[in-house]
């Protein structure tokens, strides 16, 4: 049982060898009458997944580059995008290609129009990047008249309907959050760095076991508490646009707090008041969450409902590591190898990634 355990720990760092980067694709519907134009816009290191972009290897791609894909980047576009109506399917056609640049890096935007049998609701069927990265989201935004409505798209969930049915945002974003806690390598590491020592107490220089589960659980949630206190205040200042810091900045700072958080496992600094921890690089990974969700977008009608839904979706997906990890490190307290090798281990083996991600981001 206690090997089992030590393997879910190692997983669960093993997992951790790549930071995450949301792969994430913005479908913009203008809608008028039976017409509609259409703007996709493409991370450019997603098109190079399947498009040879940097045709001369000298790793940087120029308007010239993606020009000349230009046919076959709108053809590729039009066999994985359908919009159709309860009259039929919307003949798609042509119109451009052009940059725009997001926090996360340049893409290209594909234009098109379609023509529509119907002025009914839309229907979109999205089928490109999954097999490629099957993370991969979309989010589709329809402007008709006076009113906007938005809808995400997985791979799981490849069509969407966009029209009088009214939007669901706490429940969609409620379910992004969750998934970006999931995939979040770098917010897991960082918990996983706090929760590591949890069932432990430090006295005379040596890690001693922590005597009652509540004790321990209530230390615990008060980690977690002051750690999403501080990402939630943050995230929703970003998010409204309040304060709005570089991601360059960002991106950094987390790596370096998921370092910090791990070597004070192997050279321990702070062994009381943990929560404090916890609190100071919440703020930081707050915003964090910030970029994710400004790259998923927040609906301008429910914005403060779809916050909600995508923070709560963060501190659920908390949850669920917590009460995962929690009781195998509980059980594991009293063997002598897991206080004095398997945590120091996966805590170094955390800051070898931490320092990579820092490595990465930086330079």
């Amino acid at each position: 049982m206690q090997r089992q355990w030590l393997a879910l720990l190692l997983l669960l760092v093993a997992c951790s060898v790549q930071a995450h980067t949301l792969s994430v694709a913005h479908l913009d519907i203008a809608r008028s009458g039976s017409e509609a134009r259409i703007e996709l816009d493409l991370a450019l290191r997603d098109i190079a997944l399947s498009f040879p972009l940097d045709a001369n290897r000298d790793e940087q791609v120029t308007w010239g580059e993606l020009h000349a894909l230009q046919r076959p980047l709108q053809q590729w576009v039009a066999s994985g995008l359908t919009l159709s109506t309860a009259a039929g399917a919307c003949a798609l056609h042509p119109l451009g290609l052009a940059t725009r640049r997001y926090d996360d890096g340049a893409y290209a935007t594909v234009q098109l129009v379609a023509q529509c049998p119907a002025p009914s609701d839309i229907r979109v069927r999205y089928d490109l990047l999954f097999a490629q990265d099957p993370q991969h989201r979309v989010l589709v935004t329809l402007r008709q008249g006076a009113g906007v409505r938005t809808a995400t798209v997985r791979a799981d969930a490849r069509t969407v309907t966009l029209g009088a049915a009214p939007d669901r945002p706490f429940a969609d974003f409620l379910r992004e959050g969750l998934h970006h806690i999931l995939v979040g390598y770098d917010h897991l590491a960082f918990l996983l760095s706090l929760l590591l020592p949890a069932a432990l107490l430090r006295q005379r220089g040596e890690w001693l076991p922590a005597e009652g589960f509540r004790r321990v659980l209530s230390q615990v949630l008060g980690i977690v508490t002051a750690f999403t206190l501080a990402h939630s205040l943050t995230l929703s200042l970003a998010a409204l646009g309040w304060v709005t810091p570089a991601s360059r900045f960002v991106e950094p700072a987390i790596a370096i707090s998921v370092l910090l958080a791990a070597i004070n496992n192997v050279r321990p600094l702070i062994t009381r008041r943990a929560w404090v921890v916890g609190f100071g690089f919440g703020l930081i990974h707050g915003f964090g969450f910030a970029g994710a969700l400004g790259e998923l977008g927040l609906p301008t009608t429910t914005r403060l409902l779809a916050l909600v839904g995508f923070n709560a979706g963060v501190e659920l997906g908390q949850l669920v590591v917590v009460c995962a990890v929690l009781p195998g490190l509980f059980l594991l307290r009293r063997t002598r190898w897991y206080a004095g090798t398997a945590m120091p281990l996966l805590s170094l083996g955390i800051c070898a990634v931490a320092a990579t991600w820092l490595w990465q981001r930086v330079v």
